[in-house]
């Protein structure tokens, strides 16, 4: 019997220009979010989406790393974005460490998602308010998917429907 084939969506650049713009806006007043959150809100959000639904929202491949779950190239989305003059990343100080805060410089396309997307993320962004970098991402470290890949591995969206508790039904 031949393995399953994994689910590897093909990222939708735009898709996700838009959707690190929509969690840079709705971040603006959450003293917390900064690279590290940004990182976090867009896993747990594709991974929430792909877990009810089947399918990602932007597609983006997710890598393990030593703080969580890290999107792969989200530098160069990031430098893309400033470049075209759509967002700012501004250093400031946060509890003694460098927080590089991504700061939306316009209004996200919406008309690119579905209503599910959009309830996906809100739901995140909810769960995550008020959380710190050093929280979210130990938070991150619960989820099977980190657990299983090695360092720097791609963590596989399958990895979305085991359930935390093995004993839960549901």
């Amino acid at each position: 019997m031949p393995p399953p084939q994994l689910y590897r969506p093909e990222l939708d650049r735009d898709k996700l220009d838009e959707l690190i713009l929509y969690v840079a806006e709705r971040a603006l007043t959450d003293e917390n979010f900064g690279k590290t959150k940004l990182n976090k809100i867009l896993w747990m959000s594709e991974f929430h989406h792909y877990s009810r639904h089947g399918a990602a929202i932007a597609g983006g491949a997710y890598v393990r790393q030593t703080h969580g779950p890290v999107l792969a190239d989200l530098d160069r989305h990031l430098r893309r974005l400033e470049d075209a003059g759509r967002l700012a990343v501004r250093v400031r100080d946060r509890y003694g460490r460098h927080q590089h805060r991504p700061i939306a410089l316009e209004r996200p396309d919406l008309g690119k998602f579905q209503g599910t997307e959009i309830a996906a993320v809100e739901d995140v962004i909810h769960e995550t308010r008020g959380m710190t970098a050093t929280q979210i991402s130990a938070l991150s470290h619960e989820h099977i998917g980190w657990q299983s890949a090695e360092h720097g591995e791609q963590i596989e969206y399958a990895t979305a429907l085991i359930p935390l508790d093995p004993d839960d039904d549901g």
